[in-house]
């Protein structure tokens, strides 16, 4: 998959208060044991900003659901990381998820889950799309690990962990695979067994400081 490209639009940015940034978002879930009592669900979402060129990572750890509801969540999630209005294209694998926001299918179970989605995308003009699980789209895949991780640690990803894998995914987006963003992922992970991150701080990414950023107000 290429990078993304940075938008230009001149019309959309002539002042940081009336901006729209332009919002590309991948989000996926995972639920280890669905349907147990025990179950373990995350969420992943790799959201991008194409104006400024930057990439922010999403891991939650959403406790003992299902995975319908840990899909849905997982849109909540990357939305509740845009800080202004934005034009979101948001990117899911989940059938269930993308037929019910664009009116195919009626809501009939997990209606707490659907007003959360609902609310949280109030204010943003937002294009649901379908993109199929697996198949080597980059960011799809890194949203997949990335909950995996979640649900596999029970616990969130550290914001400067998320930092770090937002920087590493962004110098490797024009390969075919994300091996190495994967096995700093994994390494990540296991660290939490034994170390405390409390401490632990990484680079911050550089952004295009020319457009006003979709996660800070």
């Amino acid at each position: 998959m290429h990078a993304p490209k940075r938008e230009t639009e001149k019309s959309c940015f002539k002042t940081a208060e009336n901006y729209s940034p332009l919002v590309t978002i991948y989000a996926d879930a995972s639920c280890l044991r669905n349907g147990d009592p025990n179950a373990s669900a995350g969420c992943g979402a790799v959201i991008i900003d194409r104006n400024r060129m930057e990439i922010k990572l999403v891991a939650k750890y959403l406790g003992p659901i299902t995975n319908q509801q840990a899909e849905i969540l997982a849109c909540v999630k990357a939305l509740e990381g845009l800080r202004r209005p934005c034009r979101v294209e948001i990117f899911s694998d989940s059938m269930y998820v993308i037929d019910t926001m664009t009116g195919r299918n009626r809501i009939k179970t997990n209606r707490p889950f659907w007003g959360i989605l609902v609310e949280a995308s109030l204010g943003h003009h937002i294009t649901w799309r379908w993109v199929k699980g697996h198949d080597g789209v980059t960011f799809q895949d890194a949203a997949d690990r990335l909950a995996r991780a979640a649900s596999t640690a029970r616990r969130d990803l550290l914001s400067d962990d998320l930092d770090f894998l937002a920087k590493h995914l962004s110098q490797e987006n024009n390969q075919l695979n994300i091996r190495s963003f994967e096995i700093e992922l994994d390494k990540i992970v296991s660290r939490y067994e034994v170390f405390d991150y409390s401490e632990h701080t990484v680079a911050k990414l550089d952004g295009m400081t020319a457009f006003p950023s979709a996660f800070s107000s």
